[in-house]
């Protein structure tokens, strides 16, 4: 099982990540949409499948988000009455969504023995329940492994992600799920840091495909860091799906080796987020090559 798998620190481990469909779709839609990515998991094989707890981020910037934002099916509500797979999943669940008795009967009712707990996306952010605290109520679930979210954006603005890391560790997070990466040398500094503060947990980084350049603008108003020269690489490319997924996989492969001389326990996390189907179908046969990489 997976949550074994963590708690035993095993390395080079697979997540699949996916959002489930807008919660205003009819219940036919659904069962379709639900229908399609049963056999989409099914094909990757994955450790374990993710499913995102979404929030509207848009007091992370000032600029025009991308993409209009929608609400979603609950993880728990997706997972238990929609898909129909036997891989097991990591919840996200927004801790600033939630009262204190929400949050508890919410993890009360998780049919998922794993759970990455999500703060706020900036310091404007109202939130009704705090990131502490809500590790404190995970932890009078004993069945339950709680995760932490980390930045490598973050940690090159304030130099501090390692420390907040071993705070979470202290509240009793037991693994990491990185934010997604395209910026190799950002990663490679953070894990740098990382092995200097001896962080043994395991860190499941992230990779998400881009189709287009508005796909890509997306990625870079969530938050993550597109160097110049990979985004120029991506123009000049005949196929910027491929080309996308080439660079993702030169960087895992790059980010690996440092991990594995250095003592870091990485293993990776594909994550498919967009709806056109050359992208999701990208981001499958992406998490099927990491298998051989």
């Amino acid at each position: 099982m997976l949550k074994e798998k963590i708690l035993n620190k095993e390395k080079n481990l697979l997540l699949y990540a996916l959002t489930p469909p807008k919660a205003e779709f009819d219940e036919a839609k659904l069962r379709e949409i639900a229908d399609r990515w049963t056999a989409r998991i099914e094909s990757v094989n994955a450790d374990g499948l993710v499913l995102y707890e979404v929030q509207d981020e848009s007091d992370r910037s000032d600029s025009q988000r991308t993409f209009e934002f929608s609400g979603t099916l609950s993880p728990q509500n997706y997972y238990a009455n929609y898909l129909k797979v036997a891989t097991p999943s990591v919840f996200y669940r927004v801790a600033g969504g939630y009262d204190e008795s929400e949050f508890r009967a919410a993890l009360a009712a998780q049919s998922a023995d794993l759970c990455v707990l999500v703060g706020a996306t900036s310091s404007a952010q109202k939130t009704r329940l705090d990131l502490t605290r809500a590790y404190e109520i995970a932890g009078e679930f004993t069945n339950l492994a709680s995760g932490g979210v980390c930045i490598a954006e973050r940690h090159g603005k304030k130099g501090d992600e390692p420390q907040r890391m071993l705070e979470k560790i202290r509240l009793g997070a037991k693994f990491f799920v990185s934010q997604a990466i395209f910026d190799a040398d950002l990663a490679r500094k953070f894990l740098e840091d990382c092995a200097a503060a001896e962080i043994s947990e395991p860190i499941f980084l992230t990779f998400s495909t881009a189709g287009n350049p508005k796909t890509l603008e997306f990625i870079k108003w969530l938050g993550v860091s597109v160097p110049q020269s990979v985004e120029s690489r991506l123009n000049a490319s005949a196929d910027y799906l491929a080309q996308s997924c080439e660079i993702i996989k030169e960087i895992w492969s790059e980010l690996k080796s440092f991990g594995d001389k250095n003592g870091l326990n990485l293993s990776a996390n594909v994550e498919s987020v967009m709806a056109k189907r050359a992208e999701i179908e990208a981001s499958l046969e992406l998490a099927r090559e990491f298998r051989l990489l």
